[in-house]
Formats: structure tokens, sequence, C-alpha cells
């Protein structure tokens, strides 16, 4: 293809996902829009990841990229960096798609002009996500307005969160965006590689499109990822990637996320507290607690937390900011691990009604 017939760059990164694969990539080249490109990186799979890439290399839009395990962020910038579409979109290998998902992202854009164009998600067969705001065409005051508020970390009268998803596969973006503003993934972000990409992209829109009551995308989510996916070293792995956020939030000066960038920072330590309590985690006791510990000094130090303990948030949140300003890692993992036996005792019992 000429690159003025590319409308969408979609990039896929694989990795050891042989049970889903096909699944997800029959989902991408029975798209009804038809001029795309569909880049699949395979991120050096040791199952049959490769193989399954391969049988659809008889369709001349699909690209196989092949490198050593590097990390997600590293194969979507490795995608990027040959993508020649007006958009670029992004899925991964263990989802699926409905088929007109680009069709109506890009008519979306094409309408609006606009930089990024935003859908919503089924996590798994049937369960949809929220609506983060209205549906419809936002310019720059109404980007600034609305979703500006929800963009790094909010909660809403209920008390719940609701900040704006971030992920990737959810938007197409416009690719002169992304490179006049030089946005990129960064392979030393091994977890939340989406967070600074989509929020980098967003704060730079002009012009953004939501289609909140378009359930597009299926996310396949279950109990074991969620809830038992302990992560080794995810506090050392997570610090980089905030300490980016406070660099762009500083040097931007169109608008102060200063507010939200202190909750960003504290949710974030809070959820690589919780890490250490997950069902999964076989370090001993005593590591886990240290480990907590480490977290609380190092959140205190770095000034994670805000000064005073932040109105509007649930119950839980004031008891995780109590312990962590007073550090009382014993209390914080003893909370942390009611919450996770509550959580799987609310998926057995959902699971067992299906």
């Amino acid at each position: 293809m000429k690159d003025g017939q590319i409308a969408v760059s979609i990039i896929v990164p694989v990795y050891n996902v042989e049970a889903y694969l096909k699944q997800c990539l029959d989902s991408v080249v029975n798209q009804t829009l038809k001029n795309v490109e569909i880049i699949l990186v395979n991120d050096g799979s040791t199952d049959k990841s490769e193989e399954i890439c391969k049988q659809y290399l008889s369709d001349e839009r699909v690209i196989l990229l092949n490198q050593s395990n590097s990390g997600l962020a590293a194969a979507r910038q490795a995608g990027m960096n040959i993508a020649k579409g007006e958009y670029i979109g992004f899925v991964d290998s263990d989802d699926w798609l409905e088929l007109t998902m680009y069709e109506e992202l890009y008519a979306a854009a094409k309408q609006n002009d606009a930089d990024i164009v935003f859908c919503n998600v089924y996590r798994n067969e049937d369960k949809k996500e929220q609506i983060y705001f209205p549906p419809g065409f936002y310019d720059r005051t109404g980007i600034e307005k609305t979703i500006f508020p929800q963009l790094l970390a909010a909660f809403n009268a209920d008390q719940d969160e609701c900040t704006i998803r971030w992920c990737n596969w959810l938007r197409i973006y416009r690719r002169t965006l992304i490179e006049e503003n030089q946005i990129c993934f960064d392979p030393r972000f091994r977890r939340c590689q989406d967070l600074p990409f989509t929020f980098e992209c967003t704060i730079h829109a002009e012009k953004y499109y939501y289609l909140g009551d378009r359930y597009l995308y299926h996310n396949r989510m279950n109990f074991e990822s969620l809830s038992k996916g302990y992560t080794k070293n995810m506090w050392e792995l997570l610090k980089p990637l905030v300490a980016h956020l406070q660099r762009v939030v500083t040097n931007y000066t169109r608008y102060d996320f200063t507010a939200q960038m202190h909750l960003r920072a504290m949710l974030t330590a809070f959820e690589c507290a919780d890490n250490e309590s997950k069902p999964n985690n076989t370090r001993r006791l005593r590591e886990r607690i240290s480990t907590i510990r480490t977290i609380m000094k190092e959140a205190n130090a770095f000034g994670y937390l805000p000064s005073t303990q932040p109105s509007g948030m649930r119950r839980i949140y004031k008891l995780n900011y109590f312990c962590f300003r007073h550090r009382l890692p014993l209390l914080y993992y003893l909370l942390s691990r009611k919450r996770y036996a509550s959580r799987q005792k609310e998926y057995n019992v959902s699971f067992k009604r299906k």
C-alpha cells in the first residue's frame, strides 16, 4: 500500500498467547475497515505464537516483526517505528474486537478531525465498562473542562475512583500528534506503559471524540490475572514511571495537574504495597512486611502522599493513607489480605452462578 492509503496502523504485540491469538487476529484481519496495516510484533515468544502469526502473512496488509523478549513497551514502540497509517491503534493479543471497531473509530476521527478517538470496552463477554463523561466531540476548551479533571486520578461523588481508563487499545491516535510531540514508549516501563503514553497524547490533543456508548473492544480478564498476579519488584518497576509523569506535569504549563499527580503517585504506592499481599506471593511474611515498610518510607520521602488526607475517597483509601503516614506496614498488610480474601469469595460465588 502507499502511505496515503493507510487509514490506521494496528499494532499487536505478541508474547506467548497461543491459546487466544487466533481469535484476536481473526477479529483484526476481518475488520470492516480494509485500508489498514497490521503490524504483529512477536516479542520473543517461546510457544507457538510466532507460527500462528505466520499463518496471516498471506494477507498483504500484515507485517511480522520478530524481536528478543524486551517487554510490551518496546514491542509497541517497534511497531510505531514503522507505522505508516494516518492513525495508530493497539490491540493486546489475548483480546478481541468487534468487527466494526476501526471503521467506527476512523469515521469519527475523519468527521471531527480528531486527534484521539476513544471507545468503550466489554470486560470478557458482556460486562460493560463505565462511561466516563458524555460521549461526543470535545474541542480544546472541552478537553480541559471535562477530560483533564479525570485524566490522572479522580474520585466521583460516590467516592469511587473515576480516573479515565488509559488503555492504549481503546483509542486511535493521530500519528502526527505522536511524532510532533515526540511521544514514545519507554522500555524501562514494564507495567502501566499505557498511562504515560495516553496522558501525553491527551494533553497535546486539540480535538477529541469519545464513543463512550460504543462497546467495540473485548478485554479478556479473570480473577487469576487481577488478584493473584504477583509482580516481582513492582515498586522498583513503577518508580521510574511515576518520576516520568512528575517531570511531564512539572514542565506542562497549559494546565495544573499537580493535585492529580499527588493522587496518582499515592495510588501507585498503594498498589505496590497491595502487591505484597497477593495470594500467589511466595515470599516470607517478614520479607513482604519489609517491602511494604520500604515503600512507605520512600513514598513519604519522595512526596508521593499529599500533605493532608485527600477528601472524597472511600474508607479503605483513608485507612491506607493512615497506615502510610504512620508507617504501619503490618496493619496495611492485614487489611490488604482481608480485601483479597473477600474478592476471592465474591469471585467464587460469581463463578458458581454462571
